[in-house]
């Protein structure tokens, strides 16, 4: 390849050769001007080859994803594109809407424990003590309360400080 760019570079350069009018000359030019000439040469050989060799890309006629949502489709015949667009989807919820219904879930629940707390005092006649779920209790206060009894019971019915970080506002 590079050969044969030096050769064209030689033949670009001295091209009155090619007119076969006279005697060869060569022409007054620099080495530098032959080594530009070969490596542009050169150069244009490479992408032409590269660009022969490029395949052009697949046509396919049907649809193989969905134009509106993006999501492929096991049947891409007009029929199976209306199918898929009947079915309802449904979209995954960002964090912005995931905090504010934890937010109201956990609402929900300190509600209810103080309704069953409220009952408890009644029937009692006691101060109400709500009692929080051992599910809510960190690691580190269950493997204290092995050593300590009396602190899973101020676990149960103490009060409940920790929050998630996610709902501070």
């Amino acid at each position: 390849m590079l050969a044969l760019a030096a050769v064209a570079s030689f033949v670009l350069i001295n091209h009155e050769v090619l007119y076969l009018t006279g005697p060869f000359r060569l022409s007054a030019m620099p080495i530098e001007s032959y080594l530009l000439a070969t490596m542009i040469l050169y150069l244009f050989l490479r992408l032409v080859i590269v660009a022969a060799e490029m395949r052009p890309a697949r046509v396919r006629e049907e649809f193989v994803r969905c134009p509106t949502c993006g999501e492929w489709l096991d049947d891409p015949t007009d029929s199976g594109l209306e199918a898929h667009l009947r079915t309802e989807r449904r979209s995954t919820p960002s964090e912005r809407e995931i905090v504010p219904a934890v937010a109201l879930r956990k609402a929900f629940d300190a509600a209810r424990l103080a309704a069953v707390a409220a009952r408890e005092a009644e029937r009692s006649e006691g101060p109400p003590t709500p009692s929080m779920p051992l599910d809510d209790a960190s690691s580190e206060d269950l493997v204290a309360a092995i050593v300590d009894p009396a602190r899973r019971e101020r676990l149960r019915h103490g009060p409940h400080l920790r929050q998630d970080p996610r709902e501070e506002r």
